[in-house]
């Protein structure tokens, strides 16, 4: 063997020992980022987790350049954010409409950006295992979704979650409302497959996706919010869940000010794994407490 021959397979095999072990840092890396998931949502602080988080989202997007179809790496780029959307943007603007809609507009916007950047994540991660899906889904929903597999079943949460979220911030873009179809293909999918999935998880975003879709069932909503109350055991999120999507449509002030009474009653500390989660779910329903009588019209006045 020359020596030429000997430098080239030497240079060969180290480009793939480099791969190796690029490939093997980045599955370690990843698995820190996923875990990061717990620390953040356990935490008590929202000002530092709030200021912590566009780095930790930065550092996902850094380890996607390297490695891009990394599903795991993918799944936590589309829930982190969308939770950094959900719990530090897109309050900004409802505390503020009030004094300043142009201003709580452009945050609005921007929180919706945020939501499809988590949205396109979540589908580049379907579309690794079913390439083509990406296509199909806006066109045929319900197809699309039956590729899916168990396995697919937190992509196919989240995703939809980031779908969903994206409709409900930006209400007076069409095209965004018509994918609404994706949203509900996507959870009664996995549905199928876990049902109880984090705790009635799927339900709960079922009951959004009843309030946004043309056609909207109350009746099947409130089942979904039932049994995600009964696999969760009574969560802010899901008492939440129910006064934006029904409650205040529905102009029921009544119902309004029992629910938020509650989330703002619940002890936080005693759901640890998600105590940052239900601060940020109690602080939206301050907002709304403090908006209550723009949020309701009143009746029975006389002129």
């Amino acid at each position: 063997m020359n020596e030429r021959l000997k430098i080239v397979l030497l240079v060969f095999a180290l480009t793939l020992s480099g791969c190796s072990i690029k490939k093997r840092a980045i599955n370690s890396l990843a698995s820190v980022m996923a875990d990061a998931d717990a620390v953040y949502l356990s935490d008590e602080d929202p000002e530092l987790i709030g200021e912590a988080f566009p780095f930790n989202l930065k550092t996902i997007e850094v380890l996607l350049q390297s490695s891009p179809d990394h599903r795991g790496l993918l799944l936590t780029a589309t829930r982190a954010f969308l939770f950094y959307s959900y719990g530090f943007v897109e309050p900004d603007a409802d505390s503020i409409e009030k004094d300043d809609y142009f201003r709580a507009q452009e945050i609005r916007t921007r929180a919706t950006k945020l939501y499809l950047r988590a949205y396109r994540y979540g589908l580049h991660g379907l579309e690794v295992a079913h390439p083509g899906i990406s296509d199909l889904l806006p066109r045929e929903p319900e197809q699309a979704a039956a590729q899916l597999g168990p396995n697919d079943v937190p992509l196919a949460v989240w995703t939809a979650a980031a779908l969903g979220a994206a409709v409900g911030a930006a209400t007076d873009d069409l095209q965004l409302t018509a994918d609404i179809a994706v949203v509900g293909a996507l959870l009664n999918r996995a549905l199928e497959f876990d049902p109880n999935y984090q705790e009635g998880t799927i339900h709960e975003f079922l009951v959004a996706y009843e309030s946004q879709r043309v056609g909207g069932s109350e009746d099947e909503a409130r089942r979904h919010y039932q049994r995600a109350l009964q696999l969760s055991g009574g969560k802010p999120g899901t008492w939440l869940a129910w006064v934006e999507s029904f409650s205040i449509p529905e102009q029921n002030r009544q119902e309004f000010e029992q629910l938020i009474e509650q989330i703002l009653a619940f002890d936080v500390d005693s759901d640890p794994e998600n105590r940052l989660l239900s601060i940020l779910t109690q602080r939206r329903a301050r907002v709304l407490k403090e908006r209550a009588d723009d949020l309701f019209l009143e009746t029975g006045e006389t002129s």
